[in-house]
């Protein structure tokens, strides 16, 4: 029976395809339909194929994932560490030889680290790495900035424990935490309202001040939410989504209002506006001694994904 052609208007989605080589046997390549004669594996990589020698193909139907789950820990946490990077943009970046330099005045670590990306991983991460170092060291000097290294643990383990053996010290040590996302009815506490907006304003950046942050906040389309009473900022949260994900940053409730459930009605509503905007998942992060917050996030539904840390050179 004569095999169908490719669909190429279904382009983009993924397919198993398996194929006669004209010397006998068969192989299977899988990936997303890149065009008649191509696929993109999972690393990103283009596979070629002859349609000629297509015996069979079917479409995978990707059922919906669920945070934290389904491929294994080392792609879920880069993808992770990606969604976080986009959500938070640096000023600057510079990809390295799978070494992403990113800077942004100093302003948070996150925006002024290197993050190993999934080409140092597929190399090796120890591949060139004195070259590479000193290039991280000249870039972050440059502009009279620390060299300061985020790195997803435990993939990036032999990379931490490197760093470590030539004096690196450990700056921050925190969890990812991921969440599903369902619509539910958020409560907040009586006398106090929440207010969204696609805009950060004076009022939201004074709940929690930190010079220069404007620029980052500008580099992603982003929620800002805040929690209000008698006209006066006392909580704040963000949102920015990327490919179904949304992650929440910068929650803060002012120090005399704490111990209210003001920390959790926000991120509640933070978890509703997500949803309505159409993410499926949410990511936070958050100091792994951060006992209460991450009693919060739990009683929200998130889980523990992996921990990671900020290495500071000496």
């Amino acid at each position: 029976m004569e095999t169908q052609p490719l669909p190429l208007e279904r382009i983009g989605q993924r397919f198993s395809i398996r194929l006669h080589d004209p010397e006998g046997g068969y192989r299977d390549v899988v990936g997303h339909l890149k065009t008649a004669t191509s696929l993109v594996n999972r690393k990103g990589q283009e596979i070629t194929f002859d349609p000629e020698q297509i015996f069979v193909w079917r479409e995978i139907v990707d059922r919906p994932s669920l945070a934290g789950k389904g491929a294994p820990l080392t792609l879920r946490v880069l993808e992770l560490d990606q969604i976080c990077d986009l959500t938070w943009p640096a000023t600057e970046n510079l990809e390295n030889s799978g070494w992403l330099m990113r800077a942004a005045g100093g302003v948070t670590n996150r925006a002024n680290s290197v993050l190993p990306l999934v080409a140092d991983l597929e190399a090796g991460p120890l591949t060139d790495f004195a070259e590479k170092l000193v290039a991280a060291k000249e870039f972050y000097q440059k502009r009279n900035l620390p060299t300061i290294f985020q790195l997803a643990l435990p993939t990036w383990q032999v990379l931490y424990d490197k760093l470590c053996s030539i004096g690196a010290v450990e700056k921050i040590r925190a969890n990812t935490m991921v969440a599903d996302l369902t619509s539910s009815k958020q409560i907040i506490p009586a006398g106090f309202e929440i207010v969204q907006s696609n805009q950060f304003s004076n009022e939201w950046l004074s709940v929690q001040p930190t010079p220069g942050i404007e620029k980052i906040l500008a580099g992603c389309a982003a929620t800002y939410l805040t929690v209000v009473k008698d006209g006066q900022t006392i909580a704040a949260c963000r949102i920015a989504l990327a490919k179904g994900w949304s992650s929440i940053t910068r929650v803060y409730v002012h120090q005399d209002f704490r111990g209210l459930g003001l920390g959790k009605a926000i991120v509640a509503a933070a978890l509703e506006a997500s949803f309505e905007q159409g993410a499926t998942k949410a990511v936070l992060q958050v100091e792994a001694g951060n006992a209460i917050a991450i009693g919060v996030y739990e009683s929200l539904g998130f889980n523990f994904h992996n921990e990671y840390s900020y290495l500071g050179l000496k």
